[in-house]
């Protein structure tokens, strides 16, 4: 059925139909599933730029009699987030809304714009993952988004510079030999392997531990998921019927996102590194808030707004990996 602005009773006539017994407000199971993989803070600043300083690399070896090798603190990348306002309202001619929404008791129906708010932060806040392999994206809005980290590399390449100027590092699953591996147990190896070898901005081992897989709910990458850690946590291995005890480089924790797109894209990251300075970042400068009802004065038209302001982003993806699963080199 078409959408008509406002909603009066000739669209609504089941609402003031009484031999229809009962009508219900349809909606979506809502979670906030990006709360699980961004880490979340609150701004009162329409724009919020982050910055931060790398100490000095290593002690060195100084020999007798001679001086100490002075080092310095370098500048890292700055990256900015840019408040953006966001909302849904309806409109309820007034006969509707006091002959069938209030008469039938479903003045949830109001509630369920929240849905909407839900739909599109869910949206915004996995995009960032679809998305990850190139530097920006145009969403549903035709607004354009940032996915490149403060040093302006995309959150995934086999690329990303490094803050002293030394050798880039990456942070796509990769063995050795296949960057993008589809997900399997050699996989995990590889994310583990990838991870490992990820350095500081001074060039220092950076000890990331991944501890937790993202992909798309229902797909592939689940089901496989599911039994890969099902043959670990018996001991065995994967595939296989042998039982050395060695099988445990699974990730213990899963996040399976509905608003993901491809079945194949994977991605891992260390929650415990998921915070102010590493990852993926939502600020919020109004978390959804639904304003009062209006009543338009010559119609008597019942309106409800309800609106946000957010942005995300990231400066810095040292703490994660991503695959795409199609075994391509960069």
């Amino acid at each position: 059925m078409a959408v008509i602005v406002p909603a009066t009773i000739a669209q609504f006539g089941d609402a003031v139909d009484e031999s229809i017994q009962n009508i219900y407000v349809m909606r979506a199971k809502s979670e906030r599933n990006m709360e699980k993989f961004f880490n979340v803070s609150d701004s009162n600043s329409y724009y919020d730029k982050d910055s931060y300083v790398l100490g000095t690399e290593r002690a060195k070896f100084i020999a007798d009699n001679a001086s100490v090798v002075y080092d310095a603190p370098i500048q890292g990348y700055d990256k900015v987030y840019t408040q953006k306002k966001y909302g849904d309202a309806l409109k309820i001619s007034d006969h509707l809304w006091k002959f069938g929404i209030e008469f039938r008791k479903i003045t949830s129906l109001v509630e369920s714009m929240m849905d909407a708010v839900d739909n599109n932060v869910e949206t915004a806040a996995a995009d960032m993952l679809n998305n990850g392999w190139g530097t920006s994206y145009t969403d549903d809005d035709s607004q354009s988004v940032s996915t490149a980290g403060g040093n302006a590399v995309a959150f995934f390449s086999n690329a990303q510079t490094r803050e002293d100027g030394g050798t880039s590092w990456n942070n796509i699953v990769y063995n050795g030999t296949t960057y993008n591996m589809d997900f399997d147990y050699d996989s995990l190896k590889a994310a583990r392997r990838t991870a490992s070898l990820i350095l500081t901005g001074r060039g220092q081992k950076m000890g990331v531990e991944l501890d937790t897989l993202v992909c798309k709910h229902g797909s592939s990458v689940q089901s496989r998921y599911e039994e890969l850690m099902g043959a670990i946590s018996r001991n065995y291995i994967p595939g296989g019927d042998e039982n050395d005890g060695a099988a445990k480089v699974g990730l213990p924790r899963l996040i399976t996102n509905k608003y993901l797109d491809n079945d194949a894209y994977w991605f891992a990251f260390d929650n415990s590194m998921r915070n102010d300075r590493f990852g993926l970042q939502w600020r919020w400068s109004q978390r959804p808030t639904m304003d009062a009802p209006e009543y338009d004065y010559d119609t008597d038209l019942y309106k409800r707004k309800i609106t946000m302001f957010y942005d995300r982003g990231a400066n810095n993806m040292r703490s994660w990996v991503g695959a795409k699963g199609d075994n391509t080199t960069p």
